[in-house]
This record gives C-alpha cells, structure tokens and sequence, in this order.
C-alpha cells in the first residue's frame, strides 16, 4: 500500500456510522455486557446488540444475528466463543461489513490449527471486501467517534496515538493517561495480527494530521524492514515512544503463547530503535513517565539542568541523578544569582546549582515560583527540575503562573515528595491538567528530561546525516572481480571462506587489510617471505580452520628466516589435513583491538554490529549495533554507544584512532551486507589501530 492509500483504506476504521456487537450481553461479568456498559455510556447512535437468544439487551432491541440488522454495519466486534468466531466472520462479510474487530481468543497463538482457523477467517472477510483486526484483541478506541474500550475512559479528543499488541497495555494506558487530562487521537490493540498489522498502524500514525504523538507496547513485527524504513521516517516528525516485549530468551517464549509473535533479538530492537530514534521503555511506568513528559514539554536546546530543590539532601541526590543519565547541572550565570539573591529570603544562603530552597519552600511556598522564574529567563540552563515535599494547587499555580509569565520556552518537570502516596496521585492529575510534567521520584523526573534531550538530540543529527560510498570509480566492477572467491566457494559445496578469501571481500569494499599472501610449498613460502619481510604472522590458512590461536596454527612477530621455517613446519604438522595453506601477513603492532561483524536478522535483515575486539568480544559482550543500510552518523553513533570507545581517544601516550576510516569500514560492511545476500555472516576480528589506522588483521565471511 502506498502511504496516501493506507490512510484512505484505514480511515474509515475510526470513524463507523454503525457498529454491531456480536456476543452482546446483559449479564454481570460477560466482555459482552462491559461493551453494552461501554456503547450505552458514550451515546453511540447506531449501535446494534446481536445475540441469538436476547430480544432485548439493557433496554436496546437485539438482533439474532448481523444479518437481521436493517442497513448497513460499518464495523462488527465479535465476542463470540472461538468456535463459533469463523461463522461469525463469514456473516459479517456477506452483510457488506467493512471493519471486524476480534476479540475473542485461543487462535494462532495457541495452535497451529488456530493459526489455520485465522487464516480461514482472512480469506472470509476479503471476499466480502472486509478487513479484520485481531483476533485476541480490544480493537479500537476513538474519543472522536465515541469507540470505547472495556475500561473507563475520557472521551475528550487529543493527539496521542497508541499501538499496541496487548489489549491490555492499550485499554490501561488510555484509562490511567485520559484520567490524569491526556487525550488520545486513535488507539489499536491489534492482537494477533491475521490481517492488519501493527506495522499498518504504525503507517496510518504517521499520515494522521490529528496524531501528533505515538506510544505503544510491541512483541514481534512481521516485516522488520517495512517496518524498520516506517520508524526511520515518522520519527523525522513525531516522537514515537515504544515498549518491546519479549528482550529476554524467556520474554520471548512468553510472546509466542501471548500474540503469537515472534519477539526477535533484544540486542538487534534496541539497535533498531536507537537508529530510528524511537524513544524505548521498559515498563509501563516509564512508558507513563515519557508520555506525560513529551505531551506536555517543548524539546529542550541543549543538556544543562537548573535544579530547585526544598529538601536539601534531595537537592544533592538529584543532581548525582542528572549527572548519571549524562545531564549537567552548570553553574548559573552571574545575573541570574544576583537575582536571586535579591528576591529569595536571606535564610536561603546556598545561591548555586542546585537551589536549595530550604524550609523556606514550606513557610512561603511562592520563593519555589520566583526561582523558577529566574532560572527560565537564564541562558545557562536548558531545562528545570523542581523538587517539592508538598503539593497542591498553590504550588501548582505558583509553578505554571511562573512558566506562563516566562517568555523562553523551557521543559519543566515537577517531582513531588509528598507524605503519602494518595497526596501524589491527587496531585498528578491537577499539574497534568495545567501543562506541567510531575513525578513522585526525583530519579523519574531526571529520566524524563534525559529521554527530552535524547529526542533533541536525534532530531538534530538527523538534520546533517549524510548517506556515503555514492560513485566511486569502477567500484561495481572491482567488487565482482574480487566476489569471485564467492561463487567459487558455492559451486564447492562451502558456506565459510577461508581468512584470505574473505578479506579478498572486504579489499573488495575498501576496507583496509593487511599486506599478506597465501602460499601452498616451500618455494613460494620463501619468495613471499622476501616480498612481505619481517616481523610477520604465518598462520594456518583454509575454509576448515577456526579458532587458529587456541590451536596453535598461528605465530605471531616471527623476527627472522629460521622462525619462519620453523613456524612454517609446527603448523602443517598440527593442521593436519584441515590446512593445505600458509597464509604470510606483515606483522601489525596497536593494543587497541576492535571488532566490526554482520549478521542477517530474520526480521530485520543485515545488522552491523561494533565493539571491542580480540579475545574480550564475547566476554564483555560490550557491541553496537544498527540494520544496515548505515549512514555515517549511524557509524559514528556506534563507535560512541560501546563503553570501550574512550579508548580510541588520545590514551596514554598513544595518537587518537583515525575515527573516520573506522566509519568507513562500518559503513561498507553495511553495504556487504545489502549488495550480497549470500553473505550470511562476517566477523572481522580484530581489527587493530596501529598508530592512528585501524587494520583488519582477521575475519571470517559465512555463507548461505
């Protein structure tokens, strides 16, 4: 679908002049008489209760089937026992139905029969020209259209739209948020995911005039680079905020019995999200946290936070906080604590970063707004986080007085510390309501400006983010030439290349690799040693060799002739039939060892990964990663995520590492990854800088 038919086709979802509930009932404890509460609750005009035995349901007529129903039904919801669900489908499609809504469950998320049984239902509805959602859903909520969820919620119109993949992450989200004065544009529990998709979803958002935010719970995705290209491009324009489920090896089996899903590598969907910019959570409270913070707060211009603070033990904690999560807490500039001075009372004394407002904040609780006020007009803060033990509406209309009067447009978040936790949840609501972002934890209130400055950030890297590797000279024909040892490999029934053949992959992409050759007797061992000279590495060298080191099948910074000659004879000996080659490289000396890899995701296609190389790869287990294709942002973003990096810095008397040959390199593996789908895996490692270069000294190509 392209994307102006997408919003055509799904449009008309959220806005049905009629809506039948199949499954209706009146009895206590039924979903089907929690929807009747719901529809009957709204005012729904054209709402029909169907259910074969019932003439009346709550007062409204009900009709023993859809077909009864006089004039046309733009959507059905279908309540009805898993058995009896596929007639229900087909009844629908023959009465012209355009949109069904399938709650009810125990499908493919059971069974591979159930799996058969939504794939019937599918081909059902398309012959009537319908179009399915769910099964094991809630289907769609719409405060413009009156579509209501099971639980309770506001029906007041805003801009947030959610996807999600558990009913329930769906139903409570609007509740708990609509509650607190969030309005929602459209929300879709999509379940299963028989028909329409999440990725569908995600697509409609983004073309929606009337979302301005997305947020939502994901356990698996069906096409990982539709859905991949999809992130990349709405979140140029709107924030997208995203739970997965299913990180871990038991999230995951827990997925499959929940949805059916298949939740993928945790490692490669948070490199995805990073890449796109999606803001992750990995909990509904902070799924909470970053809503309230990105509905309610303008994205700050830089990462200096101005801290005011009652408690002065707190004020210390909070800025530990906002140091850890990569925040600043600068000093104030000369104007701004003169002004300070001035106005607040002479008992406040500390007039620094953070303000410690003292009990001065409980005795008059207006010096909380006059040090907000100060601090909002000051250039050497960014954002405001304010720390109060008590709450209310005073301090709520001393703070928001205080951010309307201010004519810079700062985020401000509120943490309140109050006696008991219903003190906070009746203040929640009351600053939500008056546009302030409030939390009851200091810690919370940090993260929320970390993940604002997270969003600022992405948004202007992505502004200069270049694509590269565009027109290089014979580069295509240069490439197939050495992809030979490719075609070669296959038509010999091999999937793993030799170290030589697959570093003739990488030369082939430019990729810098040691001097080297491979030779197969004594003679030419000789002759290469006078062409490469000394120190040099003589190894083993063959499609069957791995793990060379452990093996003894390498000799490391061999000095003279007769080294050579020796290290030449020890490896044939231990190679035994696995190795009829030698492989003669330079020697290349650098402590610094990196690693660069590619594998290919069933979901999201060829990943780049980065990190720490040499024997600690799998031990600190410390890598990056991105789906390829990669800019040179991404690559630059990836050498700055992994802990280690530091240590390409100027470090102990050793030059910096040449950071953008190191670019290069990640960005042309990407390119292997997109240009040879036969390329299954490649693991170059290590990749040593010596002096400023970094130099593939190993590497691995497996093939499928």
């Amino acid at each position: 679908m392209t994307k102006r038919s997408i919003f055509t086709e799904l449009d008309p979802m959220f806005h049905p002049r009629s809506v039948a509930l199949i499954g209706a009932s009146g009895k206590p404890g039924k979903v089907g008489r929690v929807l009747m509460d719901r529809f009957l609750e709204t005012g729904f005009r054209e709402f029909y209760p169907v259910n074969p035995v019932e003439q009346e349901i709550l007062g409204t007529k009900a009709y023993r089937t859809i077909g009864e129903i006089p004039g046309p039904v733009d959507m059905a919801i279908v309540l009805t026992p898993t058995d009896a669900t596929l007639t229900a489908v087909e009844e629908c499609a023959a009465k012209g139905v355009k949109t069904i809504v399938i709650t009810s469950a125990g499908f493919g998320e059971t069974s591979p029969q159930g799996k058969g049984v939504e794939q019937e239902m599918v081909r059902a509805a398309r012959k009537g020209g319908a179009r399915i959602i769910g099964p094991n859903c809630v289907g769609i909520y719409c405060p413009a259209s009156k579509l209501p969820y099971p639980l309770p919620a506001s029906f007041e119109p805003g801009s947030v739209g959610v996807i999600s993949q558990s009913g329930f992450f769906a139903d409570y989200l609007t509740q708990v948020a609509s509650a607190n004065g969030i309005g929602f544009s459209k929300a879709i529990s999509c379940g299963n995911e028989s028909d329409l998709t999440a990725t569908d979803f995600l697509e409609y958002l983004g073309e929606d005039p009337e979302t301005k935010l997305i947020i939502g719970y994901l356990e698996g995705i069906k096409d990982g680079k539709r859905f991949h290209a999809l992130l990349q491009e709405i979140t140029r324009k709107k924030p997208i905020i995203l739970w997965k489920g299913g990180r871990t090896e038991a999230g995951a089996r827990a997925a499959v019995s929940h949805t059916g899903a298949m939740a993928g590598s945790g490692a490669v969907w948070e490199g995805v999200f990073k890449q796109a910019g999606v803001i992750s959570v990995r909990s509904f409270e902070e799924a909470l946290d970053c809503l309230y913070a990105f509905h309610l707060q303008p994205l700050p211009k830089g990462r200096r936070v101005g801290i005011v603070s009652g408690p002065g033990g707190t004020a210390v904690g909070t800025t530990d906080m906002c140091l850890d999560l990569g925040l600043t807490v600068p000093r104030f500039s000369l104007r701004a604590r003169e002004r300070l001075r001035k106005t607040l009372p002479p008992v406040i004394n500390a007039i620094s970063n953070p303000v410690d407002l003292t009990l001065a904040s409980l005795v008059t609780p207006r010096v909380t707004g006059d040090a907000v006020r100060i601090l909002l007009d000051d250039e050497s803060v960014d954002m405001l986080l304010v720390v109060a033990v008590i709450g209310g509406e005073q301090l709520r209309d001393i703070i928001a007085e205080a951010v309307a009067a201010s004519q810079k447009k700062k985020p401000v978040v509120v943490t309140i510390m109050a006696e008991s936790m219903q003190s906070v949840v009746q203040d929640v609501p009351l600053f939500l309501r008056s546009g302030i972002s409030v939390y009851s934890d200091a810690a919370r209130s940090a993260k929320a400006l970390a993940r604002l400055v997270e969003r600022a950030q992405f948004r202007a890297r992505r502004r200069g983010a270049l694509r590269s590797m565009a027109g290089r000279k014979n580069e295509k024909a240069k490439r197939a030439r050495n992809l030979d040892v490719i075609t070669k490999a296959l038509q010999e029934g091999r999937i793993t290349l030799s170290e030589h053949e697959s570093k003739a992959c990488l030369r082939a992409y430019g990729i810098p690799v040691t001097r080297e050759r491979e030779v197969h007797d004594g003679r030419a061992f000789r002759e290469t040693l006078a062409k490469i000279g000394f120190p040099c590495v003589i190894k083993a060298s063959g499609p069957a060799v791995s793990h060379k080191t452990e093996q003894g099948l390498v000799h490391l910074d061999v000095r003279t002739r007769q080294e050579a000659i020796n290290a030449f004879t020890q490896i044939k000996k231990r190679a035994g039939g696995n190795s009829g080659s030698i492989l003669v490289q330079e020697m290349v000396h650098g402590v610094r060892e990196l690693m660069i890899g590619l594998t290919r995701d069933a979901q999201f296609g060829p990943c780049v990964t980065f990190g720490l190389g040499g024997i600690f790869t799998e031990v600190l287990k410390d890598i990056s990663l991105r789906v390829a294709p990669i800019t040179k942002q991404d690559a630059l973003e990836m050498i700055e995520e992994v802990r280690g990096g530091h240590l390409l810095g100027a470090y102990r008397g050793m030059p910096a590492a040449d950071i953008s040959t190191l670019v290069e390199i990640l960005v042309r593996v990407g390119e292997m990854g997109m240009e040879q789908p036969r390329i299954k895996e490649i693991d170059i490692n290590p990749i040593i800088v010596s002096g400023t270069k970094p130099v593939a000294v190993d590497a691995l190509v497996v093939l499928e």
